[in-house]
C-alpha cells in the first residue's frame, strides 16, 4: 500500500528524531542516512512500507543485510562490517539512496516480512542487577521467561563476565564477552543460578543458520564491531544450550509456559514494550496477575520511558537535540505479582547503551 502525506511526514518525523539517537550510540553513517533520508520522498515511501515504520533501522537494517549477503554495490564501501577502512559517511547518502532505488524488491519484502529484532549482549549489565534481587527474594534455581527474546543472548547472561563497579569483577573471567557499564548504587552484585530457561519470540532467530545470524548481525550498527563480535560469541552460548524458544504471539503463549515452568520463576523484557500498544501492554499485565494466584511472578522490565518512545516515534523531536548524550531514556522497574496483585517498584534510571545506571538509593 502507498504511504500517504500523513505516513511520510510521520516516517521522516522519526528520520529526524532518530539523527541525534544513532550519532550518540556510535552510528555517524546512520545519522548521515537519517538525515538526508528526513527530505527524500522516494526512500521515506519505501521505509513507511515496513513492519515498523516508525524507525529508519528498518530499512537500514535489511541494506545491511543484503550488502552482508553479497550484493555488490559501491554502498558497501561505507560499512565497517565490510572494509577495513569505511568511506566518509557525509558521503555515503548518494550511494544508499541507489541502492534502495535498485534493491527496491528485495527491500520491500525484507521490511515487509522480518521484523527488527536487534538485540546486544551489553543490554545484560541492565539485566543482573536486579536479576540478583529477584534470585536472593525468590530462591534459585531461578526459571527464566523472556518475551522478544531475539537471538536469546539475554537468556544467557550467567555465562558473562561483569564489570559494573570499578575493580569489582562478577563471573567467569574466562568468558569471552566481559560487560563493562557504571552501576551508582544499587544491590550487590553475584551470577545467580539458573535452571530453566525459555524465549517467547514472533520469530525465533536459530543460531545455527546462516542466514539468521546475518539477519542479526544487520541489525547492529556497522561501526559498533565489538558489540558484533559480542552478539556472535553469545550466539554460541545459545546453539549450544538448552533453551526452550517459542514462537509466535506471546500474549498467546505465555499463559501455558508460565503454568508449566516451575517456582521460582521470574519474567522479564528488555526494549520490547515499545512495539507493543497499549492494549497488549494491558494484557499481559492481566495475564500476569491471573498465573500469580496462589505463587509469586517476578517481572523485570528494561524499557525506555514514555518519554524516549515518543522521541523514538518521531513525536517528541526536542529530546534529540545536541546535549542529552547522557540523558537516562531507559529505566528499570521490578515487579511482584503476588495472588493476582502487582507490586511494582522502580528501580533505576539507565543510559540510552544501557552502560550507565542510576539505582534509586
Amino acid at each position: 500500500m502507498a504511504a500517504d502525506a500523513e505516513d511520510l511526514e510521520h516516517t521522516a518525523a522519526a528520520y529526524r528524531a532518530a539523527e541525534h539517537m544513532y550519532g550518540t550510540l556510535g552510528s555517524p553513517l546512520y545519522a548521515t542516512l537519517c538525515r538526508e533520508g528526513a527530505k527524500d520522498p522516494e526512500v521515506l515511501a519505501l521505509s513507511a512500507e515496513g513492519l515498523d515504520a516508525a524507525s529508519p533501522v528498518h530499512l537500514f537494517t535489511s541494506a545491511h543485510f543484503l550488502l552482508l549477503g553479497g550484493a555488490k554495490h559501491p554502498l558497501a564501501r561505507f560499512f565497517a562490517t565490510l572494509v577495513a577502512e569505511p568511506a566518509p559517511p557525509d558521503e555515503a547518502w548518494p550511494d544508499f539512496r541507489a541502492f534502495c532505488l535498485e534493491y527496491r524488491d528485495e527491500l520491500r519484502q525484507l521490511i515487509a516480512s522480518k521484523p527488527v529484532q536487534m538485540t546486544y549482549a551489553y543490554r545484560c549489565r541492565t539485566l543482573l542487577p536486579p536479576m540478583c534481587i529477584v534470585a536472593d527474594e525468590a530462591g534459585e534455581p531461578l526459571n527464566i521467561v523472556e518475551l522478544g527474546c531475539s537471538a536469546g543472548a539475554l537468556l544467557m547472561f550467567d555465562k558473562y563476565a561483569y564489570e559494573l563497579r570499578e575493580g569489582e569483577h562478577i563471573g567467569d573471567r574466562a568468558s569471552p564477552i566481559h560487560l563493562k557499564g557504571e552501576l551508582h548504587g544499587g544491590p550487590a552484585l553475584r551470577i545467580p543460578l539458573i535452571g530453566s530457561r525459555t524465549g517467547l519470540d514472533l520469530n525465533v532467530i536459530d543460531p545455527n543458520r546462516e542466514e539468521d545470524r546475518r539477519w542479526m548481525i544487520a541489525t547492529c550498527y556497522p561501526e559498533l564491531l565489538d558489540d558484533q563480535r559480542q552478539l556472535n560469541d553469545a550466539m554460541d552460548f545459545v546453539a549450544a544450550s538448552d533453551i526452550a524458544f517459542h514462537e509466535g504471539d506471546a500474549l498467546t503463549i505465555l499463559p501455558g509456559v508460565l503454568a508449566a515452568t516451575p517456582d521460582p520463576v521470574c519474567v522479564y523484557h528488555s526494549a520490547c514494550l515499545f512495539y507493543w500498544n497499549e492494549e497488549q501492554k494491558d494484557e499481559l499485565e492481566r495475564q500476569l496477575r491471573e498465573a500469580s494466584m496462589g505463587r509469586v511472578i517476578h517481572r523485570i522490565s528494561v524499557e525506555t520511558t514514555s518519554e524516549a518512545n515518543r522521541w523514538l516515534e518521531g513525536r517528541n523531536e526536542a529530546m534529540g537535540e545536541a546535549g542529552n548524550e547522557a540523558q537516562a531514556t531507559g529505566e528499570i522497574i521490578l515487579t511482584r505479582y503476588r495472588d493476582g496483585k502487582a507490586e511494582p517498584e522502580w528501580l533505576a534510571a539507565s543510559t540510552p547503551d544501557f552502560g550507565t545506571m542510576w539505582w534509586k538509593d
